[in-house]
């Protein structure tokens, strides 16, 4: 990793849902996600991001992205076409942390999202504090056990069945057409978002 980049765990480059199918998927974090109350639901495309990425604006009340990030992400985005992917909630995944701690998560249906964060890279570079393989993912909380990880995808269908009703396929439509910048400012503070940067827009 570059010793001249500050990266920082209170900043991230993500994908949000639409609305409209957070509600099944925001059930099951409200009672299985550690991190529900600090985090959206979300997919990291690049975490940590680089340090204080917005700043305070004169006459504003919020902060706004630093122009020289939002310049970076639209060296790539305006390349790249929005396009359609689903969530599968039709058995999550799960990673398995040790024999009691595991994370279940729902898998895109698009391998697109990967070819997205592989171009982000490429303008983040100093960004490599993970060394892992990127697979992309919407984490929808923790498990313990087998039965755990059973009950969370039960009422994530559930949801799902209540909610979307025309979703036979049991998958949760989304079109991605926007990437987000969200920053915290302490540790136990809630992601908010400070930047959002259009696909395709030059």
């Amino acid at each position: 990793m570059s010793t001249a980049a500050r990266l920082s765990h209170k900043s991230a480059l993500v994908l949000l849902p639409p609305s409209n199918i957070q509600a099944p998927i925001e059930t099951v974090r409200r009672v299985h996600d550690t991190h529900f109350a600090r985090w959206p639901p979300h997919i990291n495309l690049i975490y940590p991001l680089l340090e204080r990425p917005s700043v305070q604006s004169e006459g504003s009340s919020l902060p706004e992205l630093k122009e020289r990030i939002r310049s970076r992400i639209m060296e790539i985005t305006r390349h790249i076409e929005p396009f359609h992917m689903s969530l599968l909630t039709d058995g999550p995944k799960s990673f398995i942390h040790s024999k009691n701690s595991r994370t279940v998560w729902l898998q895109p249906s698009s391998d697109l999202v990967s070819s997205l964060q592989a171009a982000l890279q490429t303008q983040f570079a100093e960004c490599d504090h993970d060394q892992r393989p990127f697979v992309p993912h919407l984490s929808l909380g923790q498990a313990k056990t087998d039965a755990q990880q059973t009950q969370l995808c039960g009422m994530l269908n559930k949801g799902v069945t209540d909610r979307i009703i025309e979703s036979e396929t049991k998958e949760l439509p989304w079109l991605v057409d926007s990437v987000y910048v969200i920053e915290r400012k302490g540790f136990k503070d809630r992601f908010k978002i400070v930047g959002a940067i259009k696909l395709r827009e030059a």
